[in-house]
């Protein structure tokens, strides 16, 4: 990242060249500057916010074509990496709502396929290098599996870390704000507004590996990225130990899904006369007819089923699983489940390029960390980055 004004005028000048084929820009702010705030930690640094997340001056319209809001102050996250000196210069595409429909943005290495949801146009700009950072959102994996398709870096925090004061609400209890990267170092210190401990650092890395969570969804060539990975981490000094998580975490999606669509009738019911497209609309209405029981049991088990996962992901710096494939074609925003697990307890998760590759499709991994240990999850993550590049 460039301490400089130059550095605005760049990620516009990219932006103009790259966007009419990507398609991650929703709206785009040619007058934004910085204040001139050098000394700032994150002074003239662009960047985009999912127009799911409020930015004054700018539209937000939750990727529907019939919405729109023009809000006179910044979403909470906004506003902190603002005072930092960050310069929002445009909003980046989300599906519609944050949920399932695809937006219309392509991914950078392969227009015939996805760049993930619900956090697209973020991971496909930071991709494509049109600016260094981008907020998402995560409900189930809209941090995570997008940053993964694009090659780059997805850090979802604890739950509660980034408050989501101005973002449009999918499930209030599962929705997280989140940072994708180009690097693990730019999201430590963007993160660094919000945790005040971009300074952790360490060596050796004590990992739990689990390569086989979620392995029934995922090609061999998943199993084998994450094999050499893991492999690499050990060559470079980490302890790595082979651990298999609690069956509690397959179960995991099925509990998150009654939530999410419980509050998601309550928070997106509204939104109806606004005509969203088919998936939110059946989700909304599928939402309706879940018992208030159901959801409250969902949430109990939430927290019974808390210990046994922790006690296990406690004994690590962090575990290290597989997160998704290589990019699906672009009908689908491809499997969110893998990520679930992590976003439903809120503990800290991060998505990083594995290495591998099929064709010019990364293939990427994912780091999971104990609950408020998010400045040990984004060390083992820098760490990770300074013995692969």
């Amino acid at each position: 990242m460039t301490n400089d004004r130059a550095a605005i005028d760049q990620a516009l000048e990219r932006i103009t060249r790259g966007d009419a084929e990507l398609q991650a820009w929703a709206y785009v702010d040619r007058a934004a500057r910085g204040d001139g705030g050098g000394s700032l930690p994150l002074a003239g640094i662009p960047f985009g916010v999912k127009d799911v997340i409020d930015v004054r001056g700018m539209p937000t319209r939750c990727g529907l074509d019939s919405y729109e809001e023009w809000p006179a102050v910044d979403a909470w996250c906004v506003a902190a990496v603002r005072a930092a000196g960050g310069v929002p210069v445009g909003k980046t595409r989300t599906t519609a709502l944050a949920f399932l429909d695809p937006a219309p943005t392509r991914n950078p290495f392969d227009a015939s396929r996805t760049p993930g949801g619900s956090s697209s146009g973020s991971a496909a700009a930071v991709a494509a290098g049109h600016v260094p950072f981008a907020f998402g959102t995560q409900t189930i994996g809209s941090v995570t599996r997008p940053a993964a398709y694009c090659g780059v870096v997805g850090y979802k925090p604890t739950y509660g870390t980034i408050p989501t004061n101005g973002v449009n609400p999918l499930a209030p209890s599962l929705d997280h704000v989140g940072i994708i990267a180009a690097t693990a170092e730019i999201a430590a210190r963007v993160g660094d507004v919000f945790t005040g401990l971009y300074g952790a650092s360490i060596e050796a890395p004590r990992i739990g590996f689990a390569p086989g969570q979620f392995a029934e969804r995922f090609p061999p060539r998943v199993g084998e990225a994450l094999e050499a990975c893991a492999a690499r981490l050990a060559a470079a000094g980490a302890t790595v130990e082979r651990i298999a998580l609690p069956a509690t975490v397959n179960e995991a999606p099925q509990r998150a899904s009654i939530i999410l669509e419980y509050e998601a009738a309550a928070a997106l019911a509204p939104l109806l006369v606004h005509d969203p497209p088919p998936r939110v609309a059946e989700m909304i209405r599928r939402g309706a007819t879940i018992e208030r029981e159901s959801y409250l049991a969902a949430l109990a088990w939430r927290e019974a089923s808390r210990p046994e996962v922790e006690s296990i992901i406690e004994r690590y710096d962090a575990v290290l699983l597989p997160v998704a494939d290589a990019a699906p074609s672009r009908e689908t925003t491809g499997d969110a489940i893998p990520s679930s697990p992590w976003t439903f307890w809120g503990l800290p998760a991060l998505s990083f390029p594995s290495g591998a590759k099929v064709g010019a499709l990364p293939i990427g991994a994912m780091l999971v960390a104990p609950r408020r240990a998010d400045a040990q999850l984004l060390a083992v993550a820098r760490w990770i980055e300074g013995i692969t590049g």
